[in-house]
C-alpha cells in the first residue's frame, strides 16, 4: 500500500454493529458463534476524534532499595473514550447505537439502554480509512481496492453522553461520547475484519468476522434539516401560565422568541469490578439519570409571579411537558418530548442596546423502561419496525437475521453477496488464531475472538 502524505475527512466512513452477546435470548436458532456480523453505516458524521490513556489504569511497584519502580502492573481497565459528531437526521443513527423509539412517543429513549438489554446496551463502532485522494463513498472503487483500507474498531462501546444541539443560523446535530473496552487497528484488509468485543477475561472469545457494505451518501429524502424545521412546544404548562395557584413568573414561555435549545442525557456508568475477572462484571447506568433541556430566547413578555412561592415550595412542584419536533416540511423527522419538566433556573441579561435575554433550564429524570410520566420520550420518521436498530448477522447454518429490540426475524438477504473490504473470500479456509489449521473440524473459521 503507498504511503498516505495525510488523512482528511473525504477518506473517512463510520460503522455500528452489535457486540454479538446474548444473541441466542432472542432467537434461540441463531448460535452466538456468529458467522458475520454486518455494519451499519452511521450517516452525516462531521467529527471524530477518540483518546487511548494507557497510563491512568498502571500503577508503578516500588519497595526500600531502589529509587525507580521495579515494575508497573494494570489495576484497572482500559477505557478508550471516542466521540462522534453528525448532523441530525430521521433517527436512523439513534436506532442503530441502541436508542429506543419502538413504541412512538410514549417510549424512554433509553429504555433498552437502561434494562441492559445485551443487544442494544453495548456496540462495536468501526472507522474505515480509503486510499488517500480517493472519497470513501465511491462504491465502485470500495472492493477493488480493500489492499488500501485501514479500519479502527472500537469494541463493547458504552454511550456515556448524547446531545441534541439545535440553534438559529446552524444546522440541528448531535454529539454523543462512548467507552469502548477493546481498540483494534487493522491495515491493508485483507483478512477481514474480526469481531473487536471482549469477554469478562479481557479476551476475544466471540468469533465472527465483521462485514463493512460499501458506504453512501445515506439519501433519505433531505440533504440536513434546517433551524426553521424545529418547533419547541411548551404542553401542560404548570409553570409560566397557570389557571390556579402560585406561579415563580418570569418569562411567557408561549410567546418567547427561542434562539437556541439542547438536549443533555448523561450516562455515566458504575463500574463493578470482581475478584478472577481480568475486565469489569458490569457496566451498568448510574441512576438517577437527570435530563436537561436548555433554552436560550429573547425576552418580549412576562408572566406574574413571585420568587416568594418558589422559596415556600407552592410553586416547586409545577411542571411542563416541553415538546420538541424536527420537521422537513409537514413530516416530523425527530420528536422529542421532556415529559415533567422543572424549571431548575432562568437567568436574565441586557446589555446597552442589546435584546434582553433569557437562559431557561429544565430538568427530568429518566423513569423506568415503561414509564410516561417521566422522561425523554423519542420518535422519529425511522422507526424499530425498519430494521435499523439491529444489524444483519448469519447463524453458523447460513441463515441472515437483524436483531430489532427484543426480536430477531428473518431476513431475505444473500448472504454469499455480502461484500466486506476484502472482497468474497471462503470462511472455511482462514487461520485466524494462529494455530495453523486453516478451519476447525467443523468447517467455520477457527477464530477464537
Amino acid at each position: 500500500m503507498a504511503t498516505r502524505t495525510r488523512v482528511i475527512s473525504q477518506s473517512k466512513a463510520v460503522y455500528v454493529t452489535p457486540t454479538g452477546w446474548d444473541i441466542t435470548e432472542h432467537a434461540s436458532d441463531v448460535t452466538q458463534d456468529l458467522r458475520m456480523i454486518s455494519g451499519h453505516q452511521l450517516h452525516r458524521i462531521d467529527n471524530a476524534s477518540f483518546e487511548i490513556d494507557l497510563a491512568g489504569s498502571r500503577q508503578d511497584v516500588r519497595e526500600f532499595g531502589q529509587l525507580s519502580r521495579i515494575s508497573t502492573v494494570r489495576l484497572s481497565e482500559i477505557d478508550p473514550t471516542l466521540s462522534l459528531g453528525y448532523f441530525l437526521g430521521n433517527g436512523e443513527n439513534e436506532l442503530a447505537l441502541g436508542f429506543d423509539n419502538s413504541s412512538g412517543a410514549d417510549t424512554q429513549i433509553i429504555s433498552s439502554i437502561i434494562n441492559e438489554d445485551p443487544t442494544q446496551s453495548q456496540r462495536n463502532i468501526f472507522i474505515a480509512t480509503v486510499k488517500e485522494g480517493e472519497d470513501a463513498f465511491t462504491t465502485n472503487k470500495w472492493n477493488s481496492e480493500e489492499d488500501s483500507h485501514d479500519v479502527v474498531g472500537f469494541g463493547n462501546c458504552f454511550i456515556n453522553s448524547y446531545s441534541v444541539n439545535l440553534s438559529v443560523g446552524e444546522i440541528p446535530r448531535v454529539d454523543l461520547e462512548v467507552q469502548a473496552s477493546n481498540v483494534v487497528f487493522w491495515t491493508g484488509c485483507q483478512s477481514g475484519l474480526f469481531n473487536p468485543c471482549l469477554n469478562l477475561e479481557g479476551e476475544r472469545t466471540h468469533s465472527g468476522l465483521v462485514i463493512l457494505p460499501p458506504p453512501d451518501t445515506g439519501e433519505v429524502g433531505h440533504a440536513v434539516l434546517r433551524p426553521h424545521d424545529v418547533s419547541v412546544t411548551f404542553v401542560d404548562d404548570q409553570i409560566s401560565n397557570l389557571t390556579s395557584g402560585a406561579a415563580v413568573g418570569g418569562v411567557n414561555f408561549s410567546t418567547m422568541p427561542i434562539q437556541s435549545c439542547s438536549i443533555e442525557i448523561p450516562l455515566a456508568r458504575e463500574v463493578i469490578e470482581s475478584l478472577g475477572s481480568e475486565r469489569a462484571y458490569a457496566k451498568p447506568v448510574q441512576f438517577p439519570i437527570d435530563v436537561t433541556v436548555s433554552i436560550s430566547s429573547l425576552v418580549n413578555e412576562y408572566t406574574t409571579g413571585a420568587l416568594e412561592y418558589a422559596l415556600t415550595g407552592r410553586a416547586s412542584t409545577k411542571k411542563t411537558n416541553i415538546s420538541i419536533e424536527v420537521k422537513d416540511g409537514n413530516m416530523v423527522r425527530n420528536k422529542f418530548v421532556l415529559t415533567g419538566a422543572l424549571l431548575d433556573s432562568q437567568s436574565f441579561s441586557q446589555g446597552l442596546d442589546d435584546n434582553e435575554t433569557v437562559d431557561l433550564t429544565f430538568s427530568a429524570q429518566i423513569g423506568g423502561a415503561s414509564s410516561t410520566d417521566q422522561g425523554l420520550m423519542f420518535t422519529s420518521a425511522t422507526g424499530a419496525s425498519d430494521g435499523i436498530s439491529g444489524v444483519f448477522l448469519t447463524g453458523m447454518d447460513g441463515t441472515s437475521y437483524v436483531v430489532a429490540g427484543a426480536a430477531a426475524t428473518e431476513q431475505p438477504i444473500q448472504v454469499n453477496g455480502w461484500v466486506d473490504l476484502t472482497g468474497e473470500f471462503p470462511l472455511d479456509s482462514l487461520d485466524n488464531d494462529g494455530d495453523g489449521n486453516d478451519a476447525d473440524p467443523d468447517g467455520y473459521p477457527d477464530a477464537v475472538i
